[in-house]
């Protein structure tokens, strides 16, 4: 009987382990951009020049959040203005960071950012 106990734990953590690794590839972090209004997506790269970061920042979170070091006060969000017709699942794909009243970068993921440089 104790061999049928270990075979169910043995089963139970085997199928706890394949479900860990199954696990679909949307459950990563997703890969953020930011939109110029002219010309796509640009790696986010560009707000260590522009804000004079030692790190490029990984998401809206991050850049808040190293903006706040900073102290500045941030504000981060859907886009202040978003346009009417935009689709619902497009929601939390976009977001703005506003850092002051000066600088209000637009982060987006990378299926949006693919989909703007396809349209053109």
């Amino acid at each position: 009987m104790d061999w049928m106990k270990e075979a169910k734990h043995m089963l139970l953590l085997l199928f706890i382990f394949l479900l860990l690794f199954a696990l679909p590839a949307s459950a990563q972090p997703p890969t953020w951009y930011l939109i110029a209004r002219h010309d796509g997506g640009h790696d986010l790269q560009v707000l260590v020049k522009m804000m004079n970061l030692k790190r490029a920042p990984v998401s809206p979170e991050d850049f808040a959040q190293m903006m706040r070091e900073r102290g500045e006060q941030v504000v981060i969000g859907p886009l202040a203005e978003p346009p009417n017709d935009i689709p619902p699942d497009i929601v939390g794909k976009i977001v703005q960071v506003q850092v002051g009243k000066r600088v209000a970068p637009i982060f987006v993921t990378e299926e949006i950012c693919r989909n703007i440089d396809e349209g053109r």
